[in-house]
């Protein structure tokens, strides 16, 4: 019985959440939730294609420096003009500067979520 009280709360949170988004967006800026297959399809390719890169980069490195860290800082700056065309990529699309940049950003911090483990793996043989 507790838990069928908190469904209305929660919904009526929710709601509140999503009108004060809608409502502190800028003239001419579209909800991240109006993303069409296509625009969400391109965001993917376009994230894919970046942790490639890095991926890419890090690993030619890897026994050049040893210091994994840096490894992944220099794969990260090669590759950074791809990032910031994913983040132009989504303002063009007249999403929220703010979703841009929040979403490039997660991009860039589960690259070298994934990346450093691997660097290590890989200088430990």
């Amino acid at each position: 019985m507790r838990n069928i009280a908190l469904v209305p709360a929660f919904a009526l949170a929710a709601f509140t959440a999503l009108a004060t988004a809608e409502d502190t967006l800028a003239a001419g800026e579209r909800s991240p939730g109006d993303m069409t297959v296509a625009e969400r399809t391109q965001m993917m390719q376009s994230t894919n294609d970046y942790n490639k890169c890095v991926y890419k980069q890090a690993v030619d490195k890897v026994h050049t420096d040893p210091d994994i860290r840096r490894i992944a800082d220099a794969a990260m700056v090669m590759c950074q003009p791809q990032l910031d065309a994913l983040r132009k990529q989504i303002l063009g699309w007249h999403f929220p500067g703010d979703f841009a940049e929040g979403f490039s950003r997660s991009v860039r911090e589960r690259a070298v979520h994934n990346l450093l483990p691997e660097l290590a793996a890989r200088k430990g043989t």
